[in-house]
C-alpha cells in the first residue's frame, strides 16, 4: 500500500508546471521543480519516479484544463454560432496574451518540444486536440438543427478541426508578441468566415 504523501499534490503540480512552462522540459531539473515548491527531492522522486513522470502528470492535467476551458466557454455561450465561435477564439485570445513572458500554450510548446521523443505527450495532446474538436462540432451540429447552418457530416467534422486549429494558431502567434487588438481582428474575422461560408 502506497505511503499518503507528505505535501499538497496539487500545490506541487501547480509550480512544477509553472518551471515546466516558463523553462521548458529540457532546462528544468527535479531541484528547479524542488526549490520551487519546497517539495524536497526525495518526496518528488518517490511520487512520480522521475522527472519525465513528474511533467507527464503536469502535462495530463493542464490539458485536461484546457479541455475543460473549450467546453466551458462552447457550452456556456448562448447566441448565434458565430457569436459563439468569436465569443470561444476572444477567450483564446484573452488567455494566451495574459501572461507578459509570451509563453503561449504548455501543450504545444510541449509537442513541438517532445512530441517526437515521448510517445505519452504525443498521444496527450492528441487525445485533447481530439476533445477540444468534439465540442466544438458538436456545438456545429446544434447550430445545424437549428437550420442556422448547412453541412454535410464532414464538413461538420472540418469545420470543427478548423475552429480548434485557428484557436492555436493565435496561441502562436501571442509568441511573436503579436498586437492583441490584431489577435482579436484575426478572431473575430475568423468567426465571421465560418459563419458566412457556411450560411443555408
Amino acid at each position: 500500500m502506497p505511503r499518503p504523501r507528505s505535501f499538497d499534490e496539487q500545490t506541487l503540480l501547480d509550480c512544477a508546471q509553472e518551471v515546466f512552462w516558463t523553462r521548458g522540459y529540457d532546462r528544468t531539473s527535479i531541484e528547479d521543480v524542488a526549490r520551487a515548491s519546497g517539495v524536497g527531492n526525495g518526496s518528488i522522486y518517490a511520487a512520480y519516479g522521475n522527472k519525465l513522470g513528474l511533467f507527464i502528470a503536469v502535462f495530463d492535467r493542464y490539458c485536461k484544463g484546457r479541455v475543460e476551458l473549450v467546453d466551458h466557454v462552447i457550452a456556456g455561450h448562448t447566441g448565434t454560432f458565430e457569436s459563439a465561435v468569436a465569443n470561444f477564439l476572444d477567450e483564446i485570445v484573452g488567455d494566451c496574451t495574459s501572461h507578459s513572458d509570451l509563453r503561449g500554450c504548455l501543450m504545444l510548446n510541449s509537442l513541438a518540444e517532445l512530441g517526437a521523443r515521448f510517445p505519452e505527450v504525443m498521444r496527450i495532446g492528441r487525445q485533447s486536440t481530439s476533445e477540444m474538436e468534439r465540442i466544438v462540432r458538436r456545438r456545429i451540429a446544434e447550430a445545424v438543427d437549428a437550420d442556422e447552418l448547412s453541412l454535410t457530416v464532414g464538413e461538420v467534422e472540418a469545420l470543427g478541426a478548423h475552429i480548434v486549429l485557428v484557436s492555436q494558431g493565435l496561441i502562436q502567434l501571442s509568441r511573436l508578441d503579436t498586437p492583441v487588438a490584431q489577435l482579436r481582428s484575426i478572431a473575430a474575422t475568423s468567426a465571421r468566415m465560418s459563419s458566412l461560408l457556411t450560411a443555408a
